[in-house]
């Protein structure tokens, strides 16, 4: 087992083998079932940050969260951010405690890691959106559309637009399926960025990474789908919003580590 894929395994094992979250789900399901929503949804909130904290104690990272001016409140929007690892997703189920907005209501999109961690529907009542299988000879484009749009009428996704895992630090190109779904609807985007999860990993050229200690995930601005005319344009903000943060957090990395 490789050094990243170990800490895959122990961030992955903590709401399977701490008993706080059978607990809170089973209150949570409850109050779901007697229609008490917002308790069902803060104890659910709760829980991703109780995940993300957890990990970072015990593998000895702190977090720079900076929400800018990001609000929160408000649904029928995409929230996208770069996907290093599967290690980022503690962070995306705990945004709402991180923003100080308990009621937040998130869903998450996504492909193999809603496969692979079964923690991620069960935390979000299966309010998951999850995306077509690209390697199916008939993927069925429609139902995704429907379910993303049926999604949006009471909350927002999470999503990442690279459409996978990249195991490197540097932003790829956006895959464009989803990103005209949200073009054409008229969906709005609130870009965020992480940096710093690929110190976990043993690769030589993060080893400045693991020195430092620090995670960053910073709100890069929002684009309003009207504002912009094609949707080349709309995909190329985003994009550039994104990559100009993280050349700014990558500065701010290198520096962090010259001064210690």
């Amino acid at each position: 087992m490789g050094k990243l894929q170990f800490f895959v395994v122990l961030c992955y094992a903590i709401p399977v083998l701490v008993i706080l979250f059978p607990i809170g789900l089973t209150f949570s399901y409850l109050f779901k079932i007697t229609k008490l929503d917002r308790w069902s949804n803060r104890i659910n909130n709760f829980l991703g940050y109780f995940w993300y904290r957890s990990f970072f104690i015990l593998t000895g990272r702190t977090l720079d969260f900076s929400q800018g001016d990001w609000n929160p409140n408000g649904n029928n929007r995409f929230l996208i951010c770069n996907h290093t690892n599967a290690l980022e997703v503690p962070l995306i189920v705990s945004l709402p405690y991180l923003s100080k907005s308990k009621d937040v209501r998130l869903s998450y999109l996504g492909g193999d890691i809603i496969q692979r961690y079964k923690i991620i529907p069960l935390m979000m009542h299966k309010t998951i959106v999850e995306a077509v299988i690209y390697s199916e000879k008939k993927p069925n484009f429609r139902n995704f559309k429907t379910d993303v749009l049926r999604v949006l009428k009471t909350r927002s996704i999470f999503l990442y637009p690279e459409g996978e895992r990249t195991f490197t630090e540097e932003i790829q190109p956006f895959q464009t399926g989803v990103m005209k779904i949200a073009y054409k609807f008229n969906i709005d985007l609130d870009v965020f960025v992480v940096s710093g999860f690929m110190g976990y990993s043993s690769l030589p050229e993060y080893q400045h990474l693991t020195k430092s200690k620090t995670i960053y995930f910073h709100y890069c601005g929002s684009i309003l789908a009207k504002d912009y005319p094609t949707f080349e344009d709309y995909l190329a903000k985003a994009e550039t919003l994104m990559k100009e943060k993280k050349q700014i957090l990558e500065t701010k990395e290198k520096t962090s580590i010259l001064q210690n």
